[in-house]
């Protein structure tokens, strides 16, 4: 069982946030859904008390990814399709242009090709697509989805021969992709073996907050039905603190104690725990990260370490300039390029609460 819970709708076209109540046993499996919807991500941070091992949980699951320049027409070669879309799943993201400005091209993991493109490159390309939603004018922006998987993607087809020549002619020019290669079953990081693709590997970093105030989740997870006030204003307070904590912030600290300059303190109750705050940074799979949420589900605190019923967080943010946020929700930046999720997990405990964040052009939102 699982509740959808919107906080209150804003009229003025700002950031929205929504709160999901999920269970882990449920076989909806909602919060590993939202993982694999949201095909770009940029950041991947886990909150947790130290005797968890957030160090050693990231870097379990952080898999390379490449740098590679090449050209659509390249993407849409039938040998490149049949190497690298069909077999497993390809990630990649132009890199260098912004979504509310420039021509984006995406592959989501999942065989489709997203071209976010001027109204001038759509004109001229000929490829059907459909009008962008988010624009400030409309008609300036155009979407257009090509299933690189489809039977209509050879060079007899007559679809195939327009896209190729639209490739050629109009958006011929070589462009950098960010790309991953993650085995389609698994998520383990494939070789992508093209001339000129240079392999990375995530950045991991982390700092520790040494006792730190942990709220209780207790209350928040409890929840059925229509959200109270209170509770509204205690979903807006774990989200508040999780960025805070991100952050480093001496604010979730026990010490602090400056009432005089800031008026912030943690939410009520709370639990002391020493954390360990971990990121991974780069093109991060969707599907190393659902193995990291399953961990923290299953994980319980040592014996002597002081945080027994401690919450930990998963956050993990999108690329600001990817053409679509989770699933093929169209993503666009203009004020805000928001798109990211937390997950909040307590031992022992068969409900997490998913918290997603979606800047006012979002189509998720």
């Amino acid at each position: 069982m699982s509740s959808h819970i919107p906080l209150p709708r804003d009229r003025h076209g700002k950031s929205k946030l929504f709160v999901t109540l999920a269970s882990l046993s449920s076989k909806k499996k909602e919060h590993i859904k939202c993982i694999e919807n949201h095909p770009f991500n940029y950041r991947c941070t886990v909150i947790a008390p130290e005797s968890f091992g957030a160090k050693q949980i990231i870097e379990r699951h952080t898999d390379c990814y490449y740098r590679v320049t090449l050209k659509l027409s390249d993407i849409i070669d039938p040998a490149f399709i049949a190497a690298f879309v069909k077999r497993n799943s390809l990630y990649a993201l132009s890199l260098g242009r912004r979504i509310d400005a420039d021509d984006v091209f995406a592959i989501d993991g999942k065989g489709t090709l997203i071209l976010s493109v001027c109204k001038d490159t759509y004109e001229a390309l000929g490829i059907v697509g459909t009008p962008a939603q988010f624009p400030l004018e409309r008609g300036a922006r155009f979407v257009i989805k090509v299933d690189l998987r489809a039977t209509y993607m050879v060079p007899e087809k007559k679809y195939y021969r327009r896209l190729k020549t639209g490739f050629d002619t109009v958006l011929n020019q070589s462009v950098e992709f960010l790309v991953g290669y993650y085995d389609a079953e698994t998520g383990g990081s494939l070789n992508f073996d093209v001339p000129g693709a240079t392999q990375y590997t995530p950045a991991v970093d982390g700092h520790s907050v040494a006792g730190a105030l942990v709220p209780h989740l207790a209350e928040l997870l409890a929840a059925t039905g229509k959200a109270s006030d209170s509770w509204i204003e205690s979903a807006q307070d774990v989200f508040e603190w999780v960025g805070l904590a991100t952050l480093g912030s001496s604010l979730v600290a026990r010490s602090h104690a400056d009432v005089d300059t800031c008026a912030y303190s943690v939410p009520e109750p709370s639990t002391t725990a020493n954390l360990s705050v971990v990121s991974a940074s780069g093109m991060l799979s969707p599907k190393s990260i659902a193995c990291v949420a399953r961990e923290l589900a299953a994980l319980t605190p040592a014996q002597d370490a002081g945080s027994a019923g401690c919450a930990s967080f998963l956050c993990v943010w999108g690329h600001e300039d990817a053409p679509v946020s989770w699933g093929h929700s169209e993503h666009n930046y203009l004020t805000s390029g928001e798109h990211m999720y937390v997950q909040a997990f307590v031992p022992q405990s068969d409900r997490c609460a998913i918290f997603r964040a979606c800047g006012p052009w979002d189509e998720h939102s």
